[in-house]
C-alpha cells in the first residue's frame, strides 16, 4: 500500500480508531467459473442418466410437461443463484487490522460489524479489501482507500465509497462499501494521557478479551531455569525482606498442570520436547514429570483448551520427502506435526515484513514468548 510511497507522505496515526462496516451493494459475481464448471460435470451426470417422464414432473420446475395442469397452490423452488461470498479486511501496511465474517452468495452483503482498532502506524491511507472467499483462495473484488491525513483530522467519516477493481474502475456500476469511522488521536484520550488517575473505576485496559482481574502479582526472573549449584547474590527490599528468586520453567510448569480452562501460547519457538523441571524444589505437579508436548497434550484430555500460536521459519520444510530444520532452528514444523490428530490446536504463523528487508532480514524474527493459563 505504501511502499512506493516517500516517507513524506506518511502521516502517523496514533490513536484509536472506531470503525463500523455496514454493507456492500452491487459487488460482481466471483463464482462464475466454478458454477460453470458445476453445471458443465451436472449436464454431463444428466447425459449418462436422462431423467424419466416422472422425475422431470418433479424437477422444482426444471421441466414442463405437457398437458398437464399445474396446481397453483404448489410451491415452485427456484434454483439457488451461486454467487460471491463476500468479506471486507482492513490493513495498514504489512499489518492486518481488522477482518469481517463471510457472508455467503450474496452481491449486497450487509455485515454490521464494529471495530475498535488502536492505531499507531505510518501510512498514507487506510485500505478496505472487498474479497471472495473462493475454494481456490480468496479474490479481491476491489479496495477502498481512505487518505490518513483525512483520518487525522478526527471527524467523522461516513457514507458509500466506491470500489476500485484492478481496472482502476469499479467492477460493476455503483459498486460500492457503506462506512462509519472516527479517529480519536492518542494525545486527546485521557486514558493515554494520565493512566491510572483518569480510571477510577479501575476497569483497566479497554476493549481486552480477558478482564481485569484483583489480586495479580509480577514475578521477575534472572533465568528459564537456574542449576541447585549456582547461587544467586540476595537482592534487598523495603522492610528488611529478600527477594526470593523463583524457576520459570518450573512456575509455568505448575501454571499448566493446574489450569482448568485455557492454555494459550505464542512463541518464537515452540519445542514440544523440552522439559520444564529439571532439577525439581518441591513435588513434582500432574505431570510434571512429561515434556511439555505430553503436558499439553495431557491438559488437553482433561478438557482444557489448548492453543498455540508458533512462528513460521519459511526455511524449515516437512512434506513431499523435503524435511530441512530451518535456517532458526526453531523446531517448528516438528512441532506442529507432533500435536497432528490430537485435541491440541497447534497454528503457524509467519512474519508479514516490509518487502524493503532483504529477503534474510525478512526471515528473522525476534525471540519472544507468551503463555497465558
Amino acid at each position: 500500500m505504501a511502499e512506493n510511497s516517500s516517507t513524506e507522505d506518511l502521516i502517523c496515526l496514533h490513536g484509536d480508531l472506531e470503525l463500523h462496516i455496514v454493507q456492500a451493494r452491487h459487488l460482481p459475481n466471483m463464482d462464475l467459473t466454478s458454477e460453470r464448471l458445476r453445471r458443465c460435470f451436472t449436464a454431463c451426470d444428466v447425459c449418462r442418466n436422462p431423467p424419466t417422464d416422472s422425475t422431470a414432473a418433479d424437477h422444482d420446475g426444471d421441466y414442463d410437461v405437457p398437458n398437464v395442469k399445474k396446481n397453483p397452490d404448489q410451491k415452485i423452488h427456484h434454483r439457488r443463484i451461486i454467487t460471491s461470498d463476500p468479506y471486507v479486511t482492513v490493513s495498514a501496511p504489512h499489518t492486518a487490522l481488522a477482518r469481517t465474517r463471510v457472508l455467503p452468495n450474496s452481491q449486497n452483503p450487509v455485515w454490521d460489524e464494529h471495530f475498535h482498532i488502536p492505531l499507531a502506524h505510518p501510512i498514507d491511507c487506510l485500505e478496505f479489501r472487498v474479497k471472495d472467499d473462493d475454494v481456490f483462495g480468496a479474490q479481491v473484488m476491489g479496495k477502498v482507500r481512505i487518505p490518513a491525513e483525512k483520518i487525522a483530522t478526527g471527524e467523522i467519516i461516513s457514507g458509500w465509497f466506491s470500489v476500485i477493481g484492478a481496472s482502476g474502475k469499479p467492477p460493476k456500476p455503483n459498486t460500492a462499501l457503506q462506512l462509519w469511522m472516527k479517529f480519536v488521536p492518542y494525545d486527546t484520550n485521557p486514558l493515554y494521557k494520565q493512566g491510572i488517575a483518569s480510571d477510577p473505576q479501575h476497569l483497566g485496559v479497554r476493549n481486552t478479551y480477558f478482564p481485569l482481574r484483583k489480586g495479580s502479582s509480577v514475578k521477575l526472573y534472572q533465568d528459564a531455569h537456574i542449576s541447585n549449584s549456582f547461587k544467586l547474590p540476595e537482592i534487598e527490599l523495603e522492610n528488611n525482606r529478600v527477594y526470593e528468586n523463583n524457576r520459570c520453567w518450573e512456575d509455568i510448569c505448575y501454571a499448566i498442570s493446574e489450569a482448568h480452562h485455557l492454555v494459550y501460547i505464542v512463541g518464537w519457538s515452540v519445542f514440544h520436547k523440552i522439559k520444564l523441571i529439571r532439577e525439581p524444589t518441591r513435588p513434582l505437579p500432574r505431570g510434571g514429570d512429561l515434556t511439555l508436548g505430553e503436558l499439553l497434550k495431557y491438559k488437553s484430555q482433561e478438557g482444557v483448551r489448548v492453543l498455540l500460536l508458533v512462528w513460521d521459519d519459511k526455511t524449515s520444510h516437512d512434506k513431499f520427502f523435503i524435511n530441512t530444520a530451518g535456517v532458526m532452528g526453531t523446531h517448528d514444523e516438528e512441532t506442529k506435526k507432533f500435536f497432528k490428530h490430537s485435541s491440541v490446536i497447534c497454528v503457524l504463523s509467519p512474519r508479514y515484513a516490509s518487502s524493503k528487508l532483504s529477503i534474510i532480514k525478512q526471515q528473522v524474527n525476534f525471540h519472544n514468548h507468551l503463555l497465558i493459563c
